[in-house]
């Protein structure tokens, strides 16, 4: 953000209070203090309350329906990423994000039968930026946007991101979620954008892992490779095919 949001926090110490609450611990000599009450998981109402003012007032623009707010909302967050405000364990911000990779699809408003808050544009920006922060989090929700979106654009920015955060232990699921979907487009309708997204995800999958990936990685290459794509699509493909032969 260009501007600091103002905001004041006030804390009121009354010493009477202290007394009584340690009053109510311990009790009356001679009786037994009331039990305390387990208290359960937090909602994400209650987690958000708990967050800074700025992601509250992100909060407040995420539920709105129009597309403008959505907009300002990552922008603002797209900023604390820059500034190194938000990481892989800012579990508020990354579940902000998490709503607007949602918008119009598993999060449907719906007005006289029609969906009105169907924003692919956010979406893919929210996937972006999920690439951006990393953590095991993001790459649940970008494996559920990849895997529920029917955008193109949306699924090649969340496909991408996964190959920037890295799989580690779950690189099975992420390298075959890819190919999956490598076949899916690939029998419908070749996709140029969508194929060299998935091509350079699976070569930043490869360097992490050293080249230790599955079969279905080298099968997805090759068929991208040979397939119905724009020259540079498949000269990246073969070039990172050849890349693995080199580990």
């Amino acid at each position: 953000m260009k501007k600091t949001l103002p905001f004041l926090l006030g804390l009121l110490l009354i010493p009477a209070l202290g007394f009584a609450q340690t009053a109510t611990a311990t009790g009356t000599p001679g009786t037994s203090a009331a039990p305390t009450k387990a208290e359960g998981p937090k909602t994400i109402e209650e987690k958000r309350l708990e967050s800074t003012v700025e992601v509250q007032v992100i909060g407040s623009l995420v539920a709105e329906n129009g597309r403008d707010e959505k907009v300002k909302a990552l922008e603002f967050i797209r900023s604390m990423i820059e500034k190194g405000k938000v990481n892989e364990k800012s579990s508020d911000v990354i579940g902000l994000l998490d709503e607007l990779g949602a918008e119009g699809t598993t999060k449907q408003v719906v007005e006289n039968r029609r969906v009105i808050n169907d924003f692919p544009e956010v979406r893919r920006e929210a996937a972006e930026l999920l690439g951006q922060v990393g953590g095991d989090q993001s790459r649940e929700i970008l494996l559920n946007m990849a895997v529920k979106d029917k955008e193109s654009m949306v699924v090649s920015e969340a496909v991408y991101s996964l190959g920037l955060i890295g799989s580690g232990s779950q690189s099975a699921r992420v390298e075959s979620v890819i190919t999956e979907l490598v076949k899916a487009q690939d029998a419908i309708r070749p996709d140029s954008n969508f194929a060299f997204a998935a091509v350079s995800a699976l070569e930043m999958l490869g360097k992490k892992s050293n080249g230790k990936v599955s079969q279905e990685v080298f099968a997805a290459l090759i068929r991208i490779q040979n397939g119905n794509y724009i020259r540079p699509v498949r000269e990246k493909a073969k070039q990172v095919l050849d890349g693995f032969t080199k580990y």
